[in-house]
């Protein structure tokens, strides 16, 4: 499983936990839905700088991402 599916994946178990829309996130992260749809499909890498703000605002850790054994 690569790394971009497992980041994708975290991105939307962690988004739901925090009760938050796909529209809250995009918006809390000014960008569009339609762009935040796609990053979290996993059918678009954001930026560096993005990554940080979505890993900061839905409160991801690292370890999440390490794969499972």
């Amino acid at each position: 499983m690569s790394i971009l599916y497992r980041f994708s994946e975290e991105i939307q178990r962690s988004r739901i936990k925090l009760g938050m829309t796909q529209e809250q996130t995009a918006e809390a992260l000014s960008i569009s839905t339609r762009w935040f749809q796609y990053i979290e499909a996993g059918k678009r890498i954001p930026g560096s700088l993005l990554t940080l703000r979505i890993i900061a605002l839905l409160e991801i850790n690292g370890k999440d991402l390490k794969e499972k054994e």
